[in-house]
């Protein structure tokens, strides 16, 4: 705030209350609660008051006063701070001699051993065992305090460096003697005291740290000496034996009480809800006393869930126990200690899911004691019997709360016990290379028969999934190959081409679907299963797999009823070729430039398709020519007739004959017709053309002009035209 507007400021009696307030906001953070907040006092070298009006007339406080006052209060909060420091620093010493002390006691460990002689209780195994879990625990927590106190230092770093800054500034703005200088000096003071608490916090934490690691070393050296030396009695294991079998009496005595108990609590509630029930306009007294009634109600039975879940993990604790003495007696073959180890893992994740569901049911009891908490904040106000059952409905939350927390305890102790008994599973000699192929086989076994789903109470594993899928994949090539081998042996028993090729195709589909059958079969999958299946099918071959399912039923009517087959000649769409496969899809026509037309099945059935060699190879083929006019029509005819008769592929009968087809534009149009034999576009191409050099020479001989494209022009003109002999020099 400007310096101008002190003249304007509070009196002196207000700037003495704004000091006591100073001092009463400006604690500073304990040693055990570190945090990024600035404990240094920021506020302004004077306060501008709450209400400028009603200071108007009122003599200024002096300057030097005010300033006087929040160096004091700073200073306070110097002392305060310097006395944290001196506390941390004697608890950093507590910690150093205490880690000097767990040095000394883990050497001596380290040099002589255990103070007890071996052999060692397998109770104090699991004491060591415990105190290495809590251990891990706990630096787990301390490497979050040790991340909050360094932040806590570079914040405090910071801090300093600002009001050293501030501080600079305003050395070159104002005297030396100036009240403001003071105060920045003093502000520095605290920031660097705050800094070294700071930085003393930080070094306890690290130290801490550094006595846990010592410690968990110290229990892990235990670990190893007692692990080696383990002995567990017959009487030792009865006792814990019997120590369950009086857990297990008492529980039953709980549950029996409280079996009456909720009865009780029951007929309360149902008697005061029919009460709320019959009551047209029930008073707040009376919903409340429901509420109350119903969460003790709840109290009960929850208290019977608990006992009753206890009594349930006794079997396991009193398995874990002989388990583990028949481990240390050495006659536990491998697979049982598999066995027992999936199991044990089994109870644990079990235990886990329960102490989280318990964790969550304890955050929503305490959420609910809360609101009502909250509404006893003005008791004074309510009716005396409401307060009465909102009291009695938070004793039965914190009934409820008592008998989580006890619940999460047991369950911690009964994990407790299930982790011991997997250690020593776990911990056993090392395995032989024979006993890892083994454990590796039955781990293989393991998945191979793992159950995927179940279909009319057959169960579908990994195995058959994949033996099915095997099966199919060398059944298609088994059937490909035995399709090739039919199809190939038929020409020489005397059947053709065309039909060895449609046996062929229908063999493998007949042989692909009877191998597919039999996988499934062979792997114990009923038929059924593919009836759940039915609408995905159905919906997929409506949509994504129509035009394919339509192409390879259209193939397969082609295969079946032949109207084309391999080696046929065919037009589509002005398209001459010869067709070379029949497939699942899609049928192959080679045309006579040897180009592969791939052309889908559906469209042989659905479009008209010309198969010139379907009942045999003869067609019939024609050629067209023009002849000048003025030409001997007889004699053409003849020469047209004699040279497709004379060419040795043209047949005799029928023989050629000649239509005079028009009298055209520039020619005397004439087509000649013969029968070949011609199975391909080449073979009946290579006799057109002969045919024609043929015709071309007979004409040539007679004298017969073949006509070519001609015009006449006419010019229409008004008066002659006008030509004039030029010199080509000029």
């Amino acid at each position: 705030m400007d310096c101008r507007k002190i003249c304007c400021v509070l009196p002196l009696s207000l700037m003495l209350a704004s000091l006591l307030t100073l001092s009463s906001l400006a604690q500073p953070p304990t040693l055990n609660e570190p945090t990024g907040t600035d404990p240094i006092g920021t506020e302004p070298l004077e306060s501008e008051p709450a209400n400028p009006e009603a200071a108007e007339g009122q003599d200024a406080p002096d300057p030097s006063a005010v300033n006087e006052a929040l160096i004091a209060g700073i200073r306070q909060q110097i002392e305060s701070i310097v006395t944290q420091q001196k506390s941390a620093a004697t608890r950093l010493e507590d910690l150093s001699a205490a880690k000097l002390e767990t040095e000394q006691t883990l050497q001596r460990i380290k040099d002589t051993g255990l103070n007890e002689d071996p052999p060692y209780s397998i109770i104090l195994l699991d004491e060591i065992n415990d105190n290495l879990k809590s251990e891990r625990e706990r630096r787990e927590l301390l490497e979050a305090s040790i991340l909050t106190a360094r932040e806590a230092v570079e914040t405090a770093r910071v801090e300093l460096e600002d009001h050293n800054r501030e501080l600079r500034q305003l050395k070159e703005q104002l005297p030396e003697n100036d009240g403001r200088l003071v105060v920045a000096r003093t502000r520095v003071q605290l920031a660097e005291e705050v800094l070294s608490l700071r930085r003393q916090e930080l070094a306890i934490e690290e130290a801490t740290e550094q006595r846990r690691k010592l410690k968990t070393e110290f229990e892990q050296r235990r670990q190893s000496l007692v692990a080696s030396h383990i002995t567990f009695t017959r009487s030792e294991l009865n006792e814990q034996l019997a120590e369950i079998k009086v857990r297990e009496n008492e529980l039953k005595r709980r549950s029996s009480r409280v079996k009456s108990e909720a009865n009780y609590a029951e007929n309360r509630w149902m008697q005061s809800r029919q009460d709320l029930d019959s009551s047209p306009s029930p008073d707040p007294v009376l919903r409340e006393r429901v509420e109350a009634l119903k969460s003790a109600q709840q109290s009960t039975e929850l208290e019977g869930a608990v006992i009753n879940q206890r009594l349930q993990r006794l079997p396991w604790i009193r398995t874990s126990w002989e388990r583990r003495f028949q481990l240390l007696q050495g006659n536990v073959s491998r697979n049982d200690r598999r066995d027992w180890s999936d199991e044990t893992h089994q109870w644990l994740e079990t235990l886990d899911r329960e102490r989280r569901a318990r964790e969550l049911k304890l955050d929503e009891v305490r959420t609910s004691l809360g609101n009502l908490s909250g509404r006893l904040e003005n008791r004074g106000e309510l009716d005396p019997q409401l307060v009465r059952w909102i009291e009695e409905h938070q004793a039965s939350l914190n009934r409820q709360i008592t008998i989580y927390n006890d619940s999460l305890i047991a369950i911690q102790n009964a994990a407790g016990v299930l982790g011991n008994l997997l250690l020593q599973l776990e911990g056993g000699p090392k395995r032989t290379f024979g006993e890892w192929v083994a454990d590796s086989w039955i781990t293989v076994q393991r998945f191979w028969n793992y159950e995927l789903t179940n279909v009319e109470d057959t169960s579908l594993t990994v195995g058959k999934i994949v033996s099915t899928l095997l099966f199919v994949f060398f059944g298609y090539f088994a059937a490909r190959l035995i399709s090739s081998w039919l199809g190939s042996r038929l020409p020489k028993v005397g059947v053709d081409e065309a039909g060895a090729h449609a046996i062929e195709s229908l063999s493998f589909y007949i042989l692909l679907i009877t191998f597919g059958l039999g996988a499934l079969k062979y792997a114990s999958v009923p038929l059924t299963v593919f009836t759940f299946l039915g609408g995905a099918i159905a919906i997929g071959v409506g949509f994504g797999s129509q035009n394919i399912l339509n192409n390879f039923i259209s193939g397969l009517i082609l295969l079946a009823e032949r109207p084309i087959k391999a080696g046929d000649l065919i037009m589509v769409d002005d398209t001459y070729g010869n067709v070379k496969s029949i497939g699942a899809r899609s049928t192959v026509i080679r045309t006579g430039e040897n180009l592969d037309i791939i052309i889908p099945n559906s469209k042989f059935l659905e479009n008209n398709v010309v198969n010139l060699t379907r009942r045999d190879d003869r067609l019939r083929t024609s050629i067209n020519v023009g002849v000048a006019y003025g030409s001997p029509l007889e004699r053409v005819i003849e020469l047209l007739e004699q040279a497709a008769a004379e060419h040795e592929s043209v047949h005799e009968r029928p023989k050629p004959f000649v239509w005079f087809n028009d009298f055209g534009d520039n020619a005397l149009a004439f087509q000649v017709h013969f029968w070949i034999n011609a199975r391909t576009v080449v073979q009946r191409k290579k006799i057109e053309s002969e045919v024609r050099l043929a015709i071309d020479r007979l004409f040539h001989e007679a004298g017969v002009v073949i006509a070519f494209p001609q015009r006449d022009l006419h010019l229409d003109s008004n008066r002659p035209i006008e030509i004039r002999m030029v010199d080509p020099r000029n």
